[in-house]
């Protein structure tokens, strides 16, 4: 799952995943959020339905419900410390990535300036999805 509101981050970062499974040989299926509050709705019905998200890539910045937010609640009011989620941002401080780990990201990344940058990310995430790979790092 993609949580994200900006599309040509979406179209990126969907195109860099697809490219990477495609090369691991294994399946996709992709869905998008533009905000936390979109996302948490997805996530509620995917539980009820057993069909929960392998990851999750969290924008930080996003309007109605930002990233610290819907990880938040992500994990406590849902309680789904088990779905791995990525946050990738475009800060470098180091202020907002302990933020974000204390609201619930497994890993945080600084949005890449190249295609080959966001490669390096895809497949982490990619291999973070395979692994189940819960750990805070």
């Amino acid at each position: 799952m993609i949580v994200e509101d900006d599309q040509d981050d979406v179209l990126l970062l969907d195109r860099a995943l697809r490219r990477a499974c495609k090369a691991m040989g294994i399946g996709v299926e992709l869905s998008c959020s533009v905000n936390g509050f979109d996302a948490l709705s997805t996530v509620a019905r995917g539980d009820l339905t057993s069909r929960l998200p392998d990851v999750v890539v969290i924008d930080l910045n996003m309007p109605v419900m930002g990233g610290e937010l819907f990880l938040r609640r992500l994990r406590g009011e849902f309680g789904l410390g088990k779905v791995p989620a990525v946050v990738l941002t475009t800060s470098d401080e180091k202020p907002i990535h302990a933020a974000a780990f204390i609201s619930g990201a497994n890993y945080v990344f600084v949005k890449p300036n190249s295609f080959a940058e966001l490669m390096i990310i895809a497949n982490k995430v990619i291999e973070v999805a395979r692994q189940g790979d819960r750990s805070i790092s």
